[in-house]
């Protein structure tokens, strides 16, 4: 089996520190590994800045806690990530998930956007996640959705 013709974009996958995030990732590594395509690795932060001032004289930014989030994400990405032969290109965003998970796919001309069902929001078993949702009905590339319990 050989990929699809024209098929030169690199894969794009959306990161949120996730376990379902974390299946699509290695998905997403092996795809790009297959078509002989680089692999763009994106996290988004969506966060409002804000500062909270708690007892104690403690205070808390949310943008530092973000940060640090991040942070920890990639950590956790990194054994996955060190573990290829595609080219992996770390990238970092702010604002909505969804929307820029997608506008970032049509600035890198990708060939295919994976993404996690569900990621790290409350929403049940059953429903398919906001940003999945969003990116099925609105990427203007192939999108894939891995399921919860594939085995990658």
């Amino acid at each position: 089996m050989t990929p699809a013709t024209g098929a030169t974009g690199p894969v794009i996958v959306g990161i949120d520190g996730s376990e379902p995030g974390f299946r699509a990732l290695r998905h997403a590594l092996r795809e790009a590994e297959w078509r002989d395509v680089s692999l763009h690795a994106v996290h988004v932060l969506d966060v409002s800045p804000a500062v909270l001032h708690l007892e104690g004289d403690r205070t808390v930014n949310t943008r530092e806690l973000a940060e640090s989030d991040r942070a920890r994400i990639w950590e956790l990405a990194e054994p996955i990530l060190e573990d290829t032969k595609a080219e992996v290109v770390r990238v970092e965003r702010d604002g909505n998930p969804g929307k820029t998970l997608i506008a970032y796919c049509d600035e890198a001309a990708a060939s295919l956007l994976v993404v996690g069902p569900r990621g790290r929001g409350r929403v049940g078993r059953w429903l398919l996640g906001s940003t999945a949702d969003q990116a099925v009905k609105t990427a203007t590339c192939d999108v894939l959705v891995v399921k919860p319990d594939a085995d990658v």
